[in-house]
């Protein structure tokens, strides 16, 4: 969805209800005018073909349809909480010829080390103020954009023998990562982690992101599974490059956060009663008793 896409949706919409098949509308939160349409075109149908389905990618919006959200099937597609999950869910998306994609010292190391930073990206997000100014939705294809990136060094980097750091360092924090970055701040701590992780260092024996955090030396996918296995399921704060208390700010946001919402969703009985309107569940519990 997006600017002009409605005559295409409205199109393709009678089509499927005819015809069948599964219509995907994406950004579905771009065409909040049209869905209002599109839901009274869906309840007014008298027939359909029976293969009919549609689906809708969309956004979290304020403003987003509640009876469309009401009558639909939800899912929500997170990211992973941790770095071992990110790392399992990374990892869980390749397979056994990606790890063997080029026989060079450097190749798998490269491909650890990006999957590392982008779930530690990832995780930043919810150490908010001190994780990073803005949030920032880096996903999958950040990964794949950067790890062919790779990919296409290597290849031109074998006769040479040598690697390009410095261009390295750009493309990771001011293009692939970079490019989705508004904050100068922010700007900073990823060029901080593009100069501390890629380096000559990157392929000694001693290298770490921290304590427990290293770049296993295997070979097979599974042997990186299990390695990645065994980190703890909290991570400590030290791995975002924070402070100790850093998880004691996480920790008070989210228990505040998760407090309002279960206030949020009482019933107000005492405005209720003060205006004589009768709350929801009262409704529906006098309703029962009838």
């Amino acid at each position: 969805m997006g600017q002009e896409q409605e005559i295409l949706a409205r199109r393709y919409l009678q089509q499927t209800i005819t015809l069948g098949g599964w219509l995907l509308l994406q950004n579905a939160h771009l065409g909040l005018d049209y869905l209002e349409e599109f839901y009274e075109t869906l309840i007014a149908m008298d027939t359909f073909d029976p293969s009919f389905r549609v689906w809708l990618i969309t956004e979290t919006h304020s403003q987003f349809p509640i009876q469309i959200l009401q009558s639909s099937i939800k899912f929500t597609n997170e990211p992973p909480q941790g770095a071992r999950a990110g790392l399992k869910r990374t990892y869980g998306l390749t397979n056994q010829d990606k790890l063997e994609y080029i026989e060079t010292i450097y190749w798998r190391p490269f491909l650890y080390t990006t999957s590392f930073l982008h779930s530690i990206v990832q995780e930043r997000r919810k150490l908010r103020p001190l994780g990073s100014n803005i949030l920032y939705e880096f996903n999958q294809t950040d990964w794949e954009a950067f790890v062919q990136y790779i990919q296409n060094h290597l290849d031109d980097m074998i006769p040479k023998l040598n690697i390009s750091w410095k261009a390295f360092r750009y493309m990771i924090s001011e293009i692939q990562y970079g490019g989705r970055i508004t904050d100068d701040r922010d700007r900073r701590l990823m060029i901080t982690h593009a100069k501390k992780w890629f380096n000559d260092l990157l392929f000694s024996s001693d290298f770490k992101f921290y304590d427990g955090y290293s770049i296993p030396k295997v070979k097979r996918l599974d042997e990186y599974i299990d390695y990645v296995d065994k980190f703890p399921l909290i991570d400590p704060p030290q791995i975002f490059g924070l402070h100790s208390n850093a998880d004691i700010t996480y920790s008070t946001n989210r228990t505040k956060s998760m407090l309002e919402k279960i206030i949020h969703i009482q019933p107000k009985e005492a405005s209720s009663n003060i205006s004589g309107i009768e709350t929801r569940d009262k409704i529906v519990y006098n309703l029962a008793n009838d």
